[in-house]
């Protein structure tokens, strides 16, 4: 491969829109069509450990078996996790059913939602070779350990002890660390990106994305147990702290501002210990940023008369 062409790979990967180059000459052209360069890209703009979700949200005009070859070759983090939701989403749809869906059924409002979704689904335009190429790679890394018809975003949530009070779910944790250590270390659990659109609460999302419930348990499990954000970034997961800067900055002020203090012997924080306690957090690339403030603020609306100066205190020292 020549020295021009390299460049031109490099240059590739920074673009936003890769197709407006492949339509400049025959050159880019090739360079759009080439799976190294596609693989660059894709590592480039969503980084490791979103690398394969948006790869196969792109679909198989853009993600062949040579791709995902190539980044699975360059490290791009295959969780077990992501298999899971592949088998749960993954694969087209019978065309024959959604025209019988069609013609039988006479609420047509509720068939062309569900012909849509399952149409658009995340992943049903994965080639077989992709897929097949995916799990072969997947049973290679975690062997009996694979678990296609689990959940580990699940698993998280309880091994986290989600259903208990805050109370009790430190120690049902510290319980567990070593079976969270190894889901994340070994099975590479890394959830997939936060959806912008909150009011869309299914799981699984037909996009594929994040949704907030399910962000609130990885977001819980933080403020609990701050190392596991060291644990996400130690297997490539760097994105950890600005996927979930919001919810976690929050859930600190909840635990120290709980919504019925009464029931749980509450001591009134002032602004130094509430500082004391999010600079575990910043330390980690947590950011107390506008949009966070607000956010927080909101979450309060109700109690400001009460707690509000406290808190914009505890702003105000954190942020100098």
């Amino acid at each position: 491969m020549d020295i021009l062409y390299e460049i031109k790979i490099e240059i590739f990967k920074y673009i936003d829109n890769p197709i407006s180059l492949a339509l400049v000459n025959r050159t880019w052209f090739t360079v759009f069509h080439d799976s190294h360069a596609r693989s660059e890209w894709l590592l480039n703009k969503y980084g490791r450990a979103y690398a394969l979700f948006h790869a196969v949200r792109l679909g198989s005009n853009f993600l062949t078996l040579d791709v995902i070859k190539c980044l699975i070759a360059k490290k791009a983090i295959l969780s077990r996790y992501f298999v899971q939701r592949l088998m749960l989403q993954c694969g087209k749809c019978d065309q024959r059913l959604l025209e019988l869906r069609s013609t039988y059924n006479s609420n047509q409002d509720y068939v062309k939602k569900l012909n849509f979704s399952q149409m658009n689904n995340w992943g049903n335009d994965l080639s077989v070779d992709v897929f097949v190429f995916i799990l072969e790679e997947a049973m290679r890394l975690y062997n009996s350990d694979i678990s296609l018809k689990g959940n580990d975003i699940e698993l998280l949530h309880f091994l986290t002890a989600g259903p208990l009070m805050i109370g009790l779910a430190s120690k049902q944790l510290l319980d567990n660390i070593e079976q969270i250590k190894d889901l994340i270390l070994n099975k590479k659990f890394v959830p997939f990106p936060p959806s912008t659109d909150s009011s869309n609460s299914e799981y699984p999302r037909t996009d594929g994305y994040e949704n907030i419930r399910q962000l609130n348990i990885i977001a819980r499990a933080i403020v609990l147990y701050p190392d596991l954000v060291k644990l996400w970034k130690q297997i490539g997961y760097h994105e950890i702290c600005e996927d979930m800067n919001s919810l976690v900055i929050q859930g600190v002020y909840l635990i120290l501002f709980p919504p019925n203090p009464n029931l749980q012997n509450w001591v009134y924080p002032d602004e130094k210990v509430i500082s004391k306690r999010l600079k575990t957090f910043l330390d980690l690339g947590f950011k107390l940023d506008n949009s966070t403030i607000k956010s927080v603020i909101y979450l309060f609306n109700d109690r400001l008369s009460e707690i509000g100066e406290v808190i914009l205190k505890s702003f105000c020292l954190v942020n100098n």
